[in-house]
């Protein structure tokens, strides 16, 4: 029964390292494409002006 804990205790924690390691993923993509939402809106205000 001690195992069975362990072995499910184990596979929790590397399910949460999984879906920690995918959300900063996503994270790094968002911000890549605010970054360049940024350039291009800047782009236009100078076209703009």
């Amino acid at each position: 029964m001690a195992i069975f804990i362990f072995v499910v205790g184990i596979i929790l924690v590397l399910g949460v390292l999984r879906i920690d390691g995918m959300m900063k993923e996503h994270i790094k993509n968002d911000k890549r494409i605010i970054e360049r939402l940024d350039m291009l809106i800047n782009i236009q205000k100078d076209k703009k002006e």
